[in-house]
């Protein structure tokens, strides 16, 4: 694999970051990512809650060798508005997901969301004006290539977290169904499961499909749900999986685990034991690519020193990935906040990687790394 170049293809002095690209139905190429007001100053630290976030996402017209400059706005509303994962469906059809933390007034927090669940997962007086929690997973539907969007329900249903989230691109089975990830905790004192919902009318509605990996032993957060489909059939979840970072005075830079995975031989109903594979440490979301070659891209963050974007090529099944050579895409980030990598394949061959990234400054971008296979 080697490396073309890296390029910053969105900059604005406010805080950008979780991108996904996606190629539309008419061959434009857009890029979505989450972008909020740069609050550095303000708070001396980052933050990925803020009254400002919203999903957005830029145009390059000509099939992602530039990318213009004007946001188009996907979802902006009350909410935080984080981590949207674009999928492009056969018919044309673009689904976007996300998922959204509500903010109330300091000191209501536990009112308005349940106590016990706000007192594991929410957050108190955040930036001394706010009491936050997570307020679930939800979806725009476009089919007129973005131009206009309809922001569909919650996916609040039996077995999915009320308190979760989406981070996961959907795949779309040969009989035309979806299927989506989903992460999160059901009930106080559990950790994060992972699992799959289900859509049989092109995402109009969804239904609880399976669970993907759950410890019941609380050891474990199985957390930014990817799946990838084998060219043999096979379901694969992949997991960004930590230790408990809720545990009172954990360092939650220290609780990051190797990818996990887990299996499914019957199309996502069930899915086999959780698998650790060793010698691959990642601190963002797993993202999976078939090239055109058989071979699987996959590419993750990495949020130690030398802090930056890696990669392995994989085998179609991704029965290698502790054996793959790792590559590094980039080591010259000045901190871990950083990663969420998505790539496509163009026509021509080129491979863009997209992620976001501090430049030197500090300043939050998104990135594009160009591969060649």
């Amino acid at each position: 694999m080697k490396i073309l170049g890296h390029e910053t293809i969105y900059r604005d002095e406010q805080y950008v970051a979780f991108p996904n690209l996606a190629r539309l139905a008419d061959g434009t190429v857009i890029c979505a990512f989450r972008h909020a007001r740069e609050r550095q100053k303000e708070y001396g630290y980052t933050t990925h809650i803020d009254p400002t976030a919203k999903d957005v996402f830029v145009v390059s017209p000509d099939g992602g060798a530039t990318f213009g400059k004007t946001l188009h706005v996907i979802i902006d509303d009350e909410m935080s508005d984080q981590d949207p994962c674009v999928n492009v469906l056969r018919d044309g059809r673009i689904i976007v997901t996300y998922f959204r933390w509500a903010l109330v007034p300091a000191g209501e927090g536990a009112k308005v969301f349940d106590p016990d669940m706000f007192a594991k997962y929410g957050r108190k007086n955040v930036h001394g004006k706010y009491d936050c929690y997570p307020d679930g997973a939800s979806y725009s539907i476009s089919d007129d290539n973005g131009k206009t969007w309809r922001h569909m329900p919650h996916l609040w249903m039996d077995g999915v977290p009320k308190a979760g989230g989406v981070r996961g691109n959907i795949i779309e089975m040969p009989d035309g169904s979806l299927l989506m990830p989903f992460y999160g905790a059901i009930n106080p004192g559990e950790l994060s499961r992972a699992g799959l919902v289900r859509s049989t009318d092109r995402g109009e509605s969804w239904q609880f499909y399976s669970t993907m990996a759950f410890d019941p032993t609380c050891q474990k957060h199985y957390l930014e749900a990817n799946i990838y489909r084998t060219e043999s059939g096979r379901i694969i979840g992949l997991y960004r999986t930590q230790s408990d970072y809720t545990l009172p005075g954990v360092d939650f830079e220290q609780t990051y685990l190797n990818l996990h995975i887990s299996v499914s031989e019957d199309d996502g109903k069930t899915f086999g034991p959780v698998q650790e594979i060793q010698n691959c440490w990642g601190s963002s979301p797993f993202h999976p690519l078939r090239l055109k070659s058989g071979k699987v891209l996959l590419t993750y963050g990495y949020r130690r020193a030398p802090f930056g974007i890696r990669a392995r090529v994989c085998n179609t099944e991704l029965t290698d990935i502790s054996q793959a050579e790792e590559l590094i895409l980039r080591d010259d980030a000045p901190n871990g906040d950083l990663g969420y990598p998505n790539a496509i394949e163009l026509a021509d061959g080129r491979i863009l990687v997209c992620y976001y990234i501090s430049a030197p400054d500090g300043i939050r971008t998104i990135d594009v790394t160009t591969l060649q296979e």
